[in-house]
């Protein structure tokens, strides 16, 4: 059997199981109960982050991978605040905080597409994006975060979360 995507029909963060769904993955020989509960197990693992879509890799019936799509980093953050848009002058308009941990989680929930070799420089880049976009963390500017990050301040939180990434 050839690899085959499926896509998972969601509504609210919730999947859909809806008669379409699961005639295509009995099709596949894909007992649809335990896909829809396996599917539940991911989008609960992504938490109180939006999803942009959800895709079931096929490979048997009896192999299949569930993969969780979140949106790109910057729309990422502003759904997380609400917003439309970035900040229009970063140095003087704020849109929002998050905490440095909060920071490390979305980091390692958007290792693939970051494509950074440790979870340090994958913050960095994050801070980066958070620089651009007007996001404080922990209450301070992005650029003073990625200086503390360099002098070692974040080291116990990162090394905290480096068994995940």
């Amino acid at each position: 059997m050839s690899k085959r995507v499926v896509t998972v029909p969601l509504q609210g963060g919730k999947v859909v199981a809806n008669p379409q769904f699961q005639d295509t993955l009995k099709q596949l020989g894909i007992d649809p109960n335990v896909v829809i509960q396996k599917v539940q197990e991911e989008l609960k693992r992504v938490g109180k982050y939006p999803v942009q879509k959800v895709e079931l890799e096929v490979t048997s019936p009896t192999r299949y991978e569930v993969k969780v799509y979140l949106p790109p980093i910057g729309d990422l953050f502003l759904r997380l605040f609400g917003k439309d848009v970035g900040a229009h002058d970063s140095r003087n308009e704020i849109i929002g905080n998050l905490s440095f941990e909060q920071l490390v989680e979305i980091a390692i929930l958007k290792k693939d597409e970051l494509k950074s070799k440790s979870l340090k420089s994958a913050v960095k880049q994050l801070l980066s994006t958070c620089k651009a976009m007007g996001i404080t963390v922990d209450g301070k500017r992005a650029d003073e975060v990625l200086k503390e990050v360099d002098g070692g301040k974040y080291d116990e939180i990162l090394n905290k979360f480096e068994k995940q990434w």
